[in-house]
């Protein structure tokens, strides 16, 4: 009971925190691109915006720029992810949105839309402290860190503590009692 209690401040400050993000994005609703959003990547963009504030990155990594959140290949969240970063910093450090179509440097978190060539995207990370955000099951098996599934309607995500490691990034552990665990391959 004592860790409901301890956690659900956090869940009531990022369910908040969502709200506010899919307000923001319903008073824009007028823009043609917010349009393009789905809910269901209005909810993502909302949440790897506060994915951010609960990982920490070697400051190294970090540099002295914006941190820098790209998204592979085709853009799914039209301009929604550009609007719920807009002004905000994470770590006193500007946020930063890119569209790349392939894989290259300077991201400090990385989104692979389903469809996207996730394994290019991953070899190109691999051993550099990039944050690495994916949909489906089987993103975390290919080497992906958080990984977001759709369960009845909701979106959950699951996070793989380990890769993170290996990369040199620290994840909160607010963060990783809200994660759904990992489904481990059967062998």
């Amino acid at each position: 009971m004592d860790q409901v209690r301890r956690v659900f401040p956090l869940v009531r400050r990022t369910a908040r925190g969502v709200a506010v993000a899919l307000l923001c994005v319903y008073a824009a609703s007028g823009d043609a691109h917010a349009q393009e959003a789905t809910l269901e990547y209005r909810v993502k963009a909302a949440y790897i915006y506060n994915f951010t504030k609960y990982v920490e990155w070697p400051p190294a990594a970090l540099g002295s720029g914006p941190l820098t959140l790209c998204v592979a290949g085709r853009n799914p969240f039209g301009s929604v992810l550009f609007d719920i970063v807009r002004g905000e910093e994470v770590a006193g450090r500007p946020i930063a949105v890119r569209v790349l179509l392939e894989p290259e440097d300077g991201c400090h978190v990385i989104f692979v839309p389903q469809g996207a060539a996730a394994p290019a995207y991953l070899r190109a990370s691999r051993m550099r402290p990039v944050l690495t955000i994916g949909e489906g099951a089987d993103f975390i098996t290919q080497g992906g860190i958080i990984s977001f599934i759709v369960e009845g309607g909701r979106v959950r995500f699951e996070i793989d503590q380990e890769a993170a490691d290996r990369v040199g990034l620290r994840v909160s552990s607010r963060l990783l009692r809200l994660a759904r665990t990992p489904e481990q391959p059967v062998r």
